[in-house]
């Protein structure tokens, strides 16, 4: 019998996880000749999850587990979906032929275009689409944004800045589309930039190539280090400093030993503290916690009671004025958190 772990594990793994394991289980010609017949939209998800398939699925049990959900699928009565062009060309094609399956999707196709010229936007992730439409006009976007869904719209404003949203906003509750060719036009030349932009990874956000910096100087050597941030703070005074805050950030309390942390903790209120510590991660929780006196522990969760729900960016306001205080400490030579590339030794 296959026990618990394994029949949740096989439920709940994904249908391209439970097909590479199916596949898997088949003689090498009966799985290729079930891959010819598959979806090519599907073959590379379930080709990277033979790569790397769920443990719950390997066993002989979970396997006979997933034979009889097969057999169940097969059996019982199912609805019916919607086809896409592909599902709908073969079904065409057994029963007319190929030249009349693509001359009615391509009338399809066709109609589908100068209904929703702009569907296309619907498929592919918001942050692409707003790499290429920050280079048109608001006039331009609030007109690609009114044909598609709001929740596409919402994501692909997220990219705009503040003044730039609003404007196009504004041009979005009175926009007058053009003639049907001038917007098959727009639509093409949007289409043919998005395919070239979906072939050039996307600009890296500062913060994630500061945060490259950061992990890298900390794997480093300390000389190195303070060369390196000594060097950035002569040139570049802001970078240097959103650097080092990135070396050691909330999450690293966790991992302070007892003594830097009781030190950190002499120079912190109990007001700043129990507001910091609400929806505070465990590690960091407990370390603080373990690294007070048994009475300031009780003022600290007593007071953090007494405060209520606060709005999150006041705990991150408190966090960010102890992180301070840990800097300052680093900066006066007080404090040295342990390096990554150093080993702990008894």
């Amino acid at each position: 019998m296959v026990d618990d772990a394994e029949k949740t594990s096989a439920a709940l793994a994904s249908g391209a996880q439970r097909a590479a394991a199916f596949l898997l289980s088949l003689e090498k010609d009966s799985s290729a000749e079930v891959m010819r017949a598959l979806d090519p939209k599907v073959i590379s998800k379930i080709a990277e999850a033979m790569t790397h398939l769920d443990p719950g699925l390997c066993s002989v049990d979970a396997i006979d587990e997933l034979y009889r959900d097969l057999a169940r699928t097969f059996h019982q009565r199912t609805g019916v979906r919607p086809q896409d062009d592909f599902e709908l060309f073969a079904l065409l094609d057994s029963s007319y032929g190929a030249d009349e399956a693509e001359r009615v999707i391509s009338e399809i196709n066709a109609r589908r275009r100068r209904e929703q010229p702009f569907a296309f936007i619907e498929q592919i992730p918001g942050s692409l689409a707003a790499r290429v439409l920050k280079e048109e006009s608001p006039a331009v976007v609030a007109l690609v944004l009114s044909h598609v869904a709001p929740s596409i719209s919402a994501d692909v404003l997220i990219a705009f800045d503040e003044e730039t949203t609003l404007e196009i906003v504004k041009r979005m509750t009175s926009v007058t589309p053009p003639g049907i060719e001038t917007m098959l036009t727009i639509a093409d030349d949007l289409q043919d930039r998005i395919r070239a932009a979906s072939l050039v990874p996307a600009p890296r956000a500062q913060e994630d190539s500061l945060r490259t910096v950061a992990d890298m100087l900390n794997f480093s050597e300390a000389e190195i280090e303070n060369a390196v941030l000594t060097r950035l703070e002569d040139e570049e005074a802001e970078m240097a400093s959103q650097v080092r805050e990135l070396m050691f950030t909330w999450d690293d309390l966790a991992t302070i030993e007892k003594r830097a942390m009781q030190k950190i903790l002499a120079s912190i209120d109990t007001k700043t503290l129990s507001i910091a510590l609400k929806a505070c991660p465990d590690g960091v929780f407990e370390n603080i916690m373990n690294n007070l006196s048994s009475r300031v522990r009780d003022m600290v969760i007593d007071e953090k009671d007494l405060l209520g729900p606060m709005p999150f960016s006041d705990v991150l306001q408190a966090r960010v004025e102890i992180m301070a205080a840990v800097r300052a400490l680093m900066e006066s030579g007080e404090f040295s958190p342990t390096r990554a590339s150093e080993e702990l030794v008894e």
